[in-house]
């Protein structure tokens, strides 16, 4: 499947995300026109994966050509800030 990166929008919130390794990412929260933040559920270790790294929809899984390791962190404030809680809360 191609990707066409200005159809963002068309990403579910919540689909699962698959590093290039096979590892799971987490789940997209956020989608933009540039990246997509994605983490996992109850926790503020998001990551800020680029549209450019997105290799396609694969059996409801958003396959990327990124591992953990290559991705952008976004701190645990920030994240807490973007789901309007108080950060040390979860």
């Amino acid at each position: 499947m191609t990707y066409d990166p200005h159809g963002t929008q068309d990403i579910p919130i919540g689909t699962p995300v698959i590093g290039f390794d096979g590892s799971e990412l987490g789940e997209v929260r956020e989608s933009h026109p540039h990246y997509l933040l994605v983490g996992r559920k109850g926790q503020h270790d998001d990551l800020e994966v680029p549209v450019h790294a997105i290799i396609g929809l694969v059996d409801g899984k958003l396959q990327v050509s990124v591992n953990r390791e290559a991705v952008s962190s976004v701190d645990n404030e920030e994240t807490a800030h973007r789901l309007n809680e108080e950060p040390g809360t979860n």
